[in-house]
């Protein structure tokens, strides 16, 4: 894994020198946005829309190249412009992008961005194991189920989807953060305001991507 530790550093530098979204160098992020095709080692190559391995240099295990990751994501392999096909462990991705749509690295599997922002929102499964001394010797069954969590692409950080998860990505706009913590209790807890103050914060803190 050696290719990904020296992208993973170059990626690191470029996105700590990363400039000013209102520099001509960033565009705004809308529904289409040329999302670059390709695996992530990590946040920053999701956040420099610069894959770590592009599509272009995916293989699978008989060295075809790759169309769909979704598909392939448990066998991939990068083939470097010179030199032997190397093996990418899919533990150790961040997530990848596939026809402009982004998939996280979570629960059982990758799970795509269902909305996409300076604060996004996804659903993903996991399972977890009902453990019943009554069920000897099996010890209990295997569920499934479904998860919500947001994702600050200010910091990286995944965030739960509830009213302390909101209030934390606040942080980022004060008079925002001030209005949703006038709601009830109760009432910031519930998925409506939850998802109204995600529209509006994404509506005021917009997304920018490098061009």
């Amino acid at each position: 894994m050696r290719f990904l530790l020296a992208l993973v550093i170059v990626l690191t530098c470029g996105a700590a020198t990363a400039q000013d979204p209102s520099d001509s160098t960033w565009a705004r992020y809308h529904g289409g946005f040329a999302l670059r095709d390709g695996v992530y080692a990590d946040f920053n190559a999701f956040r420099q829309n610069r894959p770590t391995v592009p599509l272009a240099q995916l293989r699978d295990d008989q060295g075809i190249p790759i169309t769909d990751i979704r598909r392939s994501v448990s066998k991939l392999y990068w083939q470097p412009d010179s030199g032997a096909r190397q093996s990418i462990r899919k533990d150790r991705l961040w997530g990848f992008c596939q026809n402009g749509a982004v998939y996280v690295a979570a629960g059982n599997g990758f799970y795509r961005i269902g909305l996409m922002g300076s604060l996004c929102h996804m659903m993903y499964e996991m399972n977890y194991r009902d453990w019943d001394p009554y069920m000897y010797p099996y010890g209990g069954v295997t569920r499934t189920i479904l998860m919500h969590q947001f994702l600050d692409i200010r910091t990286g950080q995944y965030l739960p989807f509830n009213a302390s998860g909101m209030d934390a990505a606040l942080t980022h706009d004060p008079l925002l953060q001030e209005e949703f913590r006038a709601l009830p209790k109760k009432q910031r807890n519930s998925d409506e305001a939850l998802f109204r103050f995600l529209r509006m914060y994404n509506e005021r803190v917009p997304l920018y991507f490098p061009r």
